[in-house]
């Protein structure tokens, strides 16, 4: 199966105080679509945990042309296209029931041993000549490295704790994109719409761990940086519009 589909209506949990779909319950829907489709194939989570291996999201772009509102019924679409260097490439889309573009995401995945949390070469576990490859790029380029801008300014410290971990032992990369919108002016976020979503993740943070949020705010662009120390553990730039 090269493309893995998924029809879903929009629960009132999964939506904000405009009663539309959040990025935050997006971005599950991405990770678990991500899952499901990579077991069909031989490669999800529990064959890779045999080889003692496992999958990170590593970067990720998202560009949003509206949100799905509460009870609104979509469909999105994903599929994997092969590998470039270290990473694992997958795209996705959304639509609503018309068939108008919602959303299209194109992501980079990491596989890095579960003990020693290197780096592994992803051609060997899944190569560019698998017969599930769909070469059908929905953003052109890859996800793009970040550059922090100068002179961020802390907002906010925050422990990671106990609900911010997933299977992996680490926090779920939803959360980073929970705490950066959290960041944004309280009075700012009632009044735009996060079209583009960028997010670089670095390195891991885990339960107990202290870590520091800085922003950076610009006439349409909203950057935060998540740091452990001088550490950076996740990069997030937010694209946004008045409503």
């Amino acid at each position: 199966m090269k493309v893995f589909r998924e029809t879903f209506t929009v629960k009132s949990y999964e939506t904000d105080m405009n009663a539309m779909l959040k990025p935050c319950s997006f971005m599950y829907h991405l990770q678990e679509m991500a899952n499901m489709h990579a077991a069909s194939l031989g490669f999800g989570y529990d064959d890779l945990i045999e080889k003692g291996i496992l999958w990170v999201l590593s970067r990720i772009h998202v560009k949003f042309n509206r949100m799905p509102a509460w009870r609104e019924e979509v469909t999105m679409e994903t599929w994997h296209k092969g590998s470039e260097k270290l990473f694992g490439l997958r795209d996705y889309k959304m639509e609503d029931l018309a068939g108008n573009r919602l959303a299209e995401v194109t992501s980079s995945w990491l596989i890095i041993g579960t003990e020693s949390r290197r780096l592994q070469r992803i051609e060997q576990h899944l190569g560019n000549d698998h017969p599930s490859v769909n070469k059908v790029d929905i953003i052109s380029e890859p996800a793009p490295k970040l550059t922090s801008p100068e002179n961020m300014t802390l907002s906010k410290s925050r422990r990671v704790e106990y609900s911010d971990m997933d299977l992996n032992l680490h926090t779920n990369n939803t959360r980073y994109l929970e705490w950066a919108i959290d960041a944004v002016d309280q009075n700012l976020a009632k009044e735009i719409f996060i079209n583009e979503i960028i997010i670089n993740f670095n390195s891991e943070s885990r339960m107990g761990e202290e870590i520091d949020i800085f922003t950076s705010l610009s006439e349409d662009r909203f950057f935060v940086e998540a740091k452990r120390g001088e550490t950076s553990v996740a990069q997030i730039q937010l694209g946004y519009q008045k409503r």
